[in-house]
């Protein structure tokens, strides 16, 4: 298999920037005219720290919203990172401390964990599958929470799984509205390879009348959408028997509990909007000390 991990470009590491438009987002929301309780109970030069705790096992994701906050608040906060983003955590870990403003660190203390906490969990259930199908590829989606694409895809590959197209201008990808709108899926292949040779095409297909014309129009992949594992291993014989390069995708409410199936048939994708849309936070901690 392809050690990038990505149809195109993944998103294999993040630049402190790419923390900011979601964080600034985040801190105009949480406090917009200060924190009216702590900064009524705290002086500014009340110094404590916070230690971050893993409280479940998981694997780390999103340690560079330490620096990211920090950065946004001055630079006055003190760290020392002990982990790094892809390590395992175990109920327990200390991952980081951070020391400044008992004012800032209130401040920061939800958005801090509600990035971390977030990005972790995706970055776990990822690793799961993968290490629990380690014979077929698992991708994200573009099912992610606006502002945070990026970061949700960044967290899929950190946990051992494939990023899908980053977005709409990454790849093209057919659909059945654009077969209709055109009126064969030949003729829609045609058109963007003709305006856009560089860029992969991946051709959706629904049912098993379509797949002679979708080999014949040789995308550079076929997604079975919505397939029954009968139909999926009907054309996943096909198009391995067609000497085809044609990679093929399985998607359509793929979760967990349909994944051993498809990973018997082997070397396939699997697309999961599961990764970034039900998946819950890891449970870390800050744990505070010094009042």
């Amino acid at each position: 298999m392809n050690t990038i991990r990505g149809y195109t470009d993944p998103i294999s590491h993040l630049e402190l920037t790419d923390y900011f438009p979601i964080l600034d987002l985040a801190i105009a929301e949480d406090a917009p005219e200060g924190d009216i309780t702590t900064e009524s109970i705290f002086s500014e030069d009340k110094i404590i720290s916070g230690v971050l705790n893993s409280r479940e096992a998981g694997v780390l994701c999103g340690i560079g919203v330490l620096d990211a906050i920090n950065d946004r608040f001055g630079k006055v906060l003190s760290m020392e990172v002990w982990m790094k983003d892809s390590e395992l955590l175990l109920p327990g870990s200390k991952i980081a401390k951070i020391t400044g403003s008992v004012r800032i660190l209130l401040r920061v203390e939800r958005i801090l964990l509600n990035i971390l906490q977030y990005l972790s969990g995706i970055a776990s259930v990822t690793n799961k599958i993968v290490n629990e199908y380690p014979n077929i590829r698992i991708l994200d989606t573009r099912k992610t929470l606006p502002g945070y694409r990026k970061l949700s895809k960044y967290a899929v590959y950190t946990g051992g799984g494939w990023n899908h197209r980053i977005n709409l201008s990454d790849m093209a990808m057919i659909k059945d509205n654009h077969v209709q709108a055109i009126g064969s899926i030949k003729h829609a292949v045609e058109m963007i390879r003709a305006k856009h040779k560089n860029k992969k095409i991946e051709l959706e297909i629904d049912n098993l009348n379509q797949l002679d014309e979708a080999i014949e129009s040789q995308p550079d992949i076929i997604l079975l959408d919505n397939f029954t594992i009968t139909d999926t291993k009907i054309a996943v014989e096909k198009l391995r028997s067609s000497s085809s390069s044609i990679f093929i995708e399985a998607s359509g409410g793929i979760t967990p509990e349909k994944l051993k199936a498809l990973s018997e048939i082997g070397d396939i994708g699997v697309s999961m909007g599961y990764l970034t849309h039900t998946t819950k936070f890891l449970d870390i901690g800050l744990d505070l000390e010094g009042f």
